[in-house]
This record gives C-alpha cells, sequence and structure tokens, in this order.
C-alpha cells in the first residue's frame, strides 16, 4: 500500500496545477470526488495481492508487472495524448468533402473488432508454442504462415466497409481511402501478435510508439502510423522473414469457423462503436464514449498482463497432477484452480467498476451536458468487458459454442438499439441506446455467469474428462 499513498501524495500535489486545465464552470467538488475510487483502483492494480492469497505479485514483480501493464497500456496512453493536438490539422483536410478526421475515426472504431477475428487464426497457429515462448520458432512458423493468412483476412474488409458505405452514402474515393486504412491497419495488427505471444512487451511499445510519432509529425498523411508500426515489427523479425510465403496455410473451413468465431465474440466488445458511428454518420460525442470506454480498457488489459499468467499456472498445475498425481490429489488442484480464475473475473470486474465510477464523475464535473451519456456507455461497456471476460473463460475451457451464442445476441440487440434510437422509452439517442444495450447485456452476464461457475466448478472433469469419455 506505501506505493499508493506516494502515488495520492503526488496526485494531491499535482491538483492546484491539474485545476487550471479545466474550463470555467467545472464542478470540482464532483471532480475531487472521482480521486478516491480511482485511488482504491489503482491500489487493487498495483497490489492485487491485498483481497487474495496470491503473494506472487509482491515486491520486484509487481514492478516488473506495472512496468509490463504500462507498455501494455501504450496505445491507449499515446493515442490519447496525440490525437486532440493533431486534430486541428486533420479537420483542415477533406476527402471529396468528408473531413479526414471522419475518415480516421471510422477506421479507427472498425479495426478492434476486425482484429479480433483477424488475428485468431494466427494464434491458433501458435498455440502449442506460446507456453515455451521460443521466440525463434515463434518468429519461423509466424512467417510461414502470415502472408497466406493476411490475404484470406482480405474479404473482412468488406464486411465493414459495406455497412459504413450504405450507412454513409461517401464517394467511392472516400470509400477506397477508408478500405486502404483499414488493409494498413490489418497488416498493422497481424504484425503485433508476435511480439504479444513472445510477450516483448517493449517491442509492442515501439510499435505504438513509432505510430504515434508518425500521427504526430504528420498528421495529415493518414497511411503512414499504421506504415511504421509495421515497419517496427519487421524489422524485429528479421532473422524469419526469409521463411515467408504462401506453402503453409489454414484450410478454409477452419479459417472460416477462426473469422466467425472471432467476430462473434469481438462484437461484445466492440460492435457499439461501430453501429453508433453507423447510426450517427460519425456526429455524436467522441471525448465522452472514449473516455468512457477506458475503464474497461484498462482493467481488460490489466486482466491479460498482471492476472492471466497466475490462471496458466494453476492450469499447468493441475494438467500436471493429472498426469503425475494420485486421482486424490486432482480435488486440491481443481479448488485452486477454480479459486484462482474466479478471484481474477471478480477483481478485473472491481477495478473496472472503480475506475467507471470516477470516470463517471469526472465527466460530470467536466461536462454536464453530456454526463448522461458518458454514464450510460461507462456502465454498459463495463458491461461489455465482463461479458467478454466470461465468454473468454467458457471459450477456454473448451466451450466453443455459448461464447458464440452470447456474441451474436448482444450484436443483435446492438443493432436493434442503435438504429431504434430511443423508441424504447423516454431517453433517445446514444444515451438510451447504451442503456437499453447494457440491461440486456446485464441479464447475458447472469446467464453466462451460471454457465461459468457450472463448467469451472469441476474444471478437471470439464477439461480432461469429459473428453476423455469421448475417446
Amino acid at each position: 500500500m506505501s506505493m499508493v499513498i506516494v502515488v495520492g501524495l503526488v496526485l494531491s500535489a499535482l491538483v492546484p496545477f491539474v485545476v487550471q486545465l479545466f474550463p470555467a464552470g467545472t464542478d470540482l467538488p464532483v471532480l475531487a470526488a472521482a480521486v478516491l475510487p480511482f485511488l482504491l483502483a489503482l491500489a487493487l492494480i498495483i497490489k492485487p495481492g491485498i483481497v487474495g492469497p496470491d503473494r506472487a505479485a509482491d515486491g520486484p514483480a509487481t514492478e516488473r508487472l506495472g512496468a509490463a501493464l504500462l507498455l501494455y497500456l501504450s496505445p491507449v496512453l499515446l493515442l490519447n495524448v496525440v490525437y486532440p493536438l493533431v486534430s486541428p490539422s486533420m479537420a483542415a483536410v477533406d476527402i471529396d468533402g468528408v473531413p479526414l478526421t471522419l475518415v480516421v475515426l471510422a477506421s479507427s472504431i472498425t479495426v478492434p473488432w476486425m482484429a479480433q477475428a483477424a488475428c485468431l487464426p494466427i494464434y491458433r497457429v501458435l498455440g502449442d508454442l506460446m507456453a515455451e515462448r521460443n521466440l525463434e520458432e515463434i518468429t519461423r512458423r509466424f512467417c510461414q504462415h502470415w502472408p497466406t493468412i493476411l490475404v484470406q483476412s482480405l474479404p473482412l474488409i468488406a464486411v465493414f466497409a459495406v455497412p459504413m458505405w450504405l450507412a454513409t452514402g461517401w464517394s467511392a474515393t472516400v470509400m477506397i481511402d477508408y478500405a486502404v486504412l483499414c488493409v494498413l491497419h490489418l497488416i498493422f495488427v497481424q504484425s503485433l501478435v508476435l511480439a504479444n505471444v513472445a510477450n516483448r512487451r517493449g517491442l509492442w511499445a515501439i510499435a505504438w510508439s513509432g505510430y504515434a510519432a508518425a500521427l504526430f509529425i504528420a498528421p495529415t498523411m493518414w497511411w503512414l502510423p499504421p506504415l511504421v508500426g509495421t515497419v517496427t515489427q519487421v524489422l524485429a523479425m528479421r532473422s524469419g522473414l526469409r521463411y515467408l510465403g504462401f506453402a503453409q496455410r489454414l484450410s478454409m473451413r477452419v479459417f472460416g469457423m477462426d473469422l466467425v468465431r472471432g467476430l462473434l465474440m469481438g462484437a461484445v466488445l466492440w460492435a457499439d462503436k461501430f453501429a453508433l458511428f453507423l447510426a450517427s454518420k460519425g456526429d455524436f460525442q467522441v471525448v465522452a464514449v472514449f473516455a468512457a470506454m477506458l475503464p474497461a480498457v484498462v482493467a481488460y488489459n490489466f486482466y491479460f498482463v498482471h492476472l492471466a499468467p497466475g490462471v496458466d499456472r494453476a492450469l499447468h498445475g493441475m494438467h500436471r497432477d493429472i498426469a503425475e498425481a494420485p486421482i486424490g490429489s486432482l480435488k486440491g488442484s481443481s479448488r485452486r484452480l477454480t479459486r484462482v480464475v474466479d478471484r481474477s473475473v471478480l477483481l478485473t470486474g472491481a477495478i473496472a467498476a472503480l475506475l467507471t465510477l470516477s470516470v463517471s464523475l469526472v465527466m460530470a464535473g467536466v461536462d454536464p451536458l453530456h454526463t448522461l451519456l458518458a454514464v450510460a456507455a461507462a456502465a454498459a461497456s463495463w458491461g461489455f468487458m465482463v461479458l467478454t471476460l466470461l465468454s473468454y473463460e467458457l471459450d477456454f475451457i473448451g466451450e466453443k459454442t455459448t461464447p458464440q451464442i452470447i456474441g451474436a445476441v448482444h450484436l443483435a440487440i446492438c443493432v436493434l438499439a442503435f438504429t431504434a434510437g430511443g423508441l424504447f422509452g423516454p431517453l433517445t439517442g446514444a444515451a438510451g441506446s447504451y442503456l437499453l444495450l447494457g440491461a440486456v447485456d446485464f441479464v447475458l452476464i447472469g446467464v453466462a455467469w451460471v454457465l461459468y461457475k457450472h463448467h469451472w466448478s469441476q474444471p478437471e472433469y470439464t477439461l480432461f474428462w469429459r473428453h476423455a469419455t469421448t475417446w
């Protein structure tokens, strides 16, 4: 807790200077109230062991994991600083009558969802190498499969470009630029898989630093940032470039299944932004919506950087006991694994909830006119994150169909909510859509939680014995 106290003192010392940054009329008491939930969330992030028996994150390990989290969050940190600085320059440029900022925004809300589907086949190819983290072998196999997977992924652009064109009515010139920008980002995000699988957080941060630097230096050269980011990753994989080719490929059936699975599971976290853009033709409160999603993004990344390794260790321990230990010891391994997974999910949800409260209070103090939208979007985003996490846990334990059904239901309600607007009550516009979608997702969370507890209550049976009995 000493680190939390130090951070709290530093933040308190900075308050007089930070206050000067806010516009006149800012509700400072409301803003001050946001500090407490933020510090509580920070305490859980820095010292997650305070809510459970896990002491592996104490001492130097905590510092390493804290640094890893900062590196992993580099795109959030860098782009939230750079975009406001370059937006005026981008807004001054039109593409066939459409502001460049709007085209870039359209790409920005498309790529995260598209990446969920486009990167899943690569993770399938590298899956058996991820535990050992043999960088040379990972690089070789990645380079063998990447060109074919990239080509197979290109039809995804049409999946997003067609509804974008139908909703906006943009000209062919604008749509071509949008499609090219999506292709460049598709190449970039697939190139990042290597750094992610090999756990090279520094290389991940270098990619996004190059992206942000290019955006800052030449904001109107819209094609440059993803190109620079990709170059940083290609240079890092230079030892494996001789293996590039089209000889290795996944079957279209397996590849297609991965694309559908990625689209449906990714829809929970990202489809709302795409649907909101289509429904409003890009005319929505970008700052409020993106600020609202920050708590979910931070907590989501915290889980994968800080908590997922513990889940993997507990799972490997149970696999070891299944192979070597007496059957009687499996109960203990099973309980340990269930406890670790439960704690990880609940801790991530708690951190996201505290950050959501903090961001909601900040938005209420800084921008009272859009508080309802920010709060509705933030609460819904918390639900998106928790539902995605539960879906991943179900998928991880072998329940592949259930998460896709959950994603499909979410996507259908998302389309309905944003196309119907406020027809379902007195609240209209984006705020009403987020409230409707969030309400449905809370029901889905309840269903997913029951299924999650059912399958993870006896992980030794779900992961091994159920499959063994089908042989």
